[in-house]
């Protein structure tokens, strides 16, 4: 049973404000060990490190299944015994997770040269698919935390979790100053591992001394997965070519470079944050209020390019010293391709509208296949453009990419829009707290 004093300080507000804030530390923290490790060791060491987490963010991306979503629709109705609940969402994603870390482990040891190295060592093997358990883990926990009306928990596991990783990284330096991938590595599974063990103590505390006992509920598994699964792969279309770059260019160019692209992209990110935080938003609005969609539409974008503009511009001008942060070099390679980026902002706005239109909508197959499209095209064409253009050319082809879906977005909006009188609200709402925690997953 959910403690009481759990659920009196569930208040949607302070769960969203725990949630927001628990990403904004995760970033930052995370931005912190990019910038101290690009400071303390050589770009290529960090460059493949970057490529490995990114791997294992990609592969936990799909091992999540949307079973966090599902965890919060289902809830309610499970609440005085939420047991059974727990451990089948639990245990779907550990072993969804090894399967993706598996999988992936499989691809690298004889497709890739550079993260071959993952493959090729039984502890890089192990720590790798632990940090896919924990990774995974650590996102279901924030969505648990969320159903169960206790939304601080995110912001204090994400700070252990970064705070961790940023301490043992400063202990590393102590230790050798050329430390390789591996080591590196090693330092998001005592992140890792923090964070979890404080989510089980959370979980004790606020289900009444609860214990997770591995087991799949039968009445439970399928429909969790048939819950989540949906708008889990629109989020993926969304969130997979950003982390499957990193990989490309460590591949296709040098973990050096890489390590400069992903210093690009997280401060690219923090611009490209806007339009997707106001997406959420719009779908939450029009679930509420589908006879408001077109209005919502014309504020969202409004209220997006209004901030998105001012911060893009402000990052595009500091380019140089804010790269410089992290090193001359870094500055040299990626202030060029940071302002390209930028530039995507402004169709990204369009595509999240169009996004959380289709949501609220019911469109939800024709936005998963302008997702996929526009995903394997941008992750294509960027791919092809690597070799002779280097870092610039993966980010005009990216950003050109993002402007042909952004106007095919900008065209389909104007007729959703008109679809709002014929919404049932009663089916946005049943959809709603799957879609939105998928989002914020």
């Amino acid at each position: 049973m959910i403690r009481k004093e759990a659920m009196g300080r569930g208040s949607m507000v302070r769960n969203s404000l725990g949630m927001i804030t628990g990403r904004a530390a995760s970033m930052a923290l995370g931005f912190l060990f990019w910038l101290l490790a690009a400071r303390l060791f050589p770009a290529d060491k960090v460059g493949l490190t970057a490529g490995v987490v990114s791997a294992m963010m990609l592969c936990t991306q799909l091992a999540l299944l949307g079973i966090g979503s599902a965890f919060i629709a289902y809830f309610p109705r499970h609440q005085q015994k939420p047991a059974a609940l727990v451990d089948t969402a639990v245990s779907i994603v550990v072993i969804a997770s090894l399967v993706a870390g598996a999988l992936f482990l499989v691809t690298a040891k004889f497709s890739f040269h550079e993260l071959r190295v993952v493959g090729g060592s039984a502890l890089y093997v192990v720590m790798f698919l632990s940090m896919c358990v924990l990774g995974t883990l650590n996102i279901l926990l924030d969505q648990v935390s969320i159903a169960i009306g206790r939304g601080g928990q995110v912001l204090t596991r994400n700070v252990v979790f970064g705070g961790v990783t940023v301490v043992l990284l400063l202990v590393l330096h102590t230790i050798a100053h050329d430390a390789s991938s591996l080591a590196l590595f090693s330092l998001w599974i005592g992140g890792g591992v923090g964070a979890c063990a404080l989510g089980a103590s959370q979980l004790w505390r606020s289900l009444d001394g609860y214990r997770y006992r591995p087991r799949l509920e039968h009445g439970l598994r399928a429909p969790l997965v048939r819950v989540g699964l949906p708008n889990h792969l629109l989020t993926l279309t969304e969130r997979a070519p950003g982390l499957i770059l990193p990989i490309l260019v460590t591949e296709l160019l040098s973990p050096t470079q890489n390590a400069y692209w992903y210093a690009v992209w997280m401060m690219a990110w923090v611009v490209y944050i806007i339009p997707i935080s106001m997406g959420m938003a719009l779908f939450a609005e029009a679930s509420h209020r589908p006879e408001s969609l077109a209005r919502a539409v014309r504020s969202g974008v409004g209220t997006s390019l209004l901030f998105g503009v001012a911060s893009a511009g402000a990052i595009a001008v500091l380019a140089d010293p804010l790269l410089g942060l992290l090193g001359a070099r870094y500055a040299d390679a990626g202030a060029t391709p940071l302002r390209i980026l930028l530039i995507a902002f402004v169709p990204l706005t369009l595509v999240q509208v169009y996004f959380a239109s289709c949501r609220a909508t019911g469109k939800l197959t024709e936005a998963i296949v302008t997702g996929t499209v526009s995903g394997v095209v941008a992750v294509g064409a960027a791919a092809a453009a690597a070799r002779s253009g280097g870092l610039a050319g993966m980010a005009w082809t990216w950003v050109a990419t993002q402007w042909v879906t952004g106007l095919w977005a900008l065209v389909r909006l104007r007729s959703l829009s008109r679809l709002h009188a014929e919404v049932d609200p009663e089916a946005t709402r049943a959809v709603e707290p799957a879609a939105l925690a998928v989002s914020a997953g």
